[in-house]
């Protein structure tokens, strides 16, 4: 037991190494640190690959390099500016973003000798997953606008308005979905479970999606209701990941989750 609480802790300080810092880091710094961060952990993983002993934990210090090499990538864009001021260039934004980072994972899984199952790429329960995937994704989007606009400050929207937002809010909760999932849960499960078991690794990787949405312009009441809402939301896809076997049921979970978030930026602009 006393094992499992420090490797937990030290991939919990791991993770929370890529996301939470820069933060609180100037520009220059934070350059510095989003080139040197991955470089490092490739530098551990390397060295613990090396290592007899130590060669059992080079798949969870891999998959931290590719998370942070893919942060650093993401932050360090052409689009890192900001996400943009139209729904156009938010959507363009988020799909270099997207691309960036699945690609990073993909690639790099397969170099390091992984198949794509290692990370949920798979059918697994395929009929479980849609059954769970398309009702959480239909309840969202049935109650999206009331949810907009009673939950995150959205503005009333006409008919006309909803169908010319729809295949951009569609583009950007299933671009980010997508992302999400693989970054945070279908990367980091399975290597967690190896060490951690089922349910601490899905408590772990909750806790650094969690913390890696929070912004430093939030004050801090909202900060802290923001950080447990993502806490359990990230309970729920990981739990979801988890009984299906595949990434599909958390993507659609997860897409749906965004609509509401999404149309209220929308509504906005």
């Amino acid at each position: 037991m006393l094992y499992r609480l420090w490797l937990f802790i030290l991939f919990l300080m791991c993770g929370v190494s890529i996301f939470v810092p820069i933060i609180f880091m100037m520009e220059n710094i934070k350059t510095i640190y989003l080139i040197s961060h991955p470089v490092l952990f490739l530098l551990a993983a390397v060295l613990i690959r090396r290592n007899a002993h130590l060669k059992k934990y080079f798949p969870v210090f891999f998959a931290f390099f590719v998370s942070s090499l893919a942060f650093s990538l993401s932050s360090l864009g052409p689009f890192s500016s900001g996400p943009g001021t139209t729904m156009e260039s938010r959507v363009f934004n988020l799909l270099l973003s997207t691309l960036l980072v699945v690609i990073s994972i993909v690639l790099l899984t397969k170099i390091s000798g992984s198949d794509m199952a290692s990370i949920y790429l798979k059918k697994g329960k395929f009929r479980l997953g849609l059954i769970i995937g398309l009702a959480t994704f239909l309840f969202f989007l049935v109650t999206s606008v009331p949810a907009a606009i009673g939950l995150f400050g959205g503005r009333e929207v006409t008919l006309e308005q909803l169908v010319a937002f729809a295949p951009w809010i569609a583009a950007f909760v299933f671009f980010n979905a997508l992302r999400e999932e693989l970054w945070f849960r279908g990367l980091f499960l399975k290597k967690y479970e190896t060490f951690l078991g089922v349910e601490l690794s899905n408590f772990l990787q909750a806790i650094l999606f969690s913390l890696a949405h929070f912004l430093w312009p939030f004050t801090l009441p909202f900060a802290l209701i923001y950080l447990i809402i993502t806490f359990f939301l990230g309970l729920g896809f990981g739990a979801v990941m988890q009984k299906t076997d595949s990434v599909l049921a958390a993507i659609l979970f997860h897409a749906g989750v965004d609509i509401p978030v999404i149309l209220s930026v929308f509504s906005v602009l």
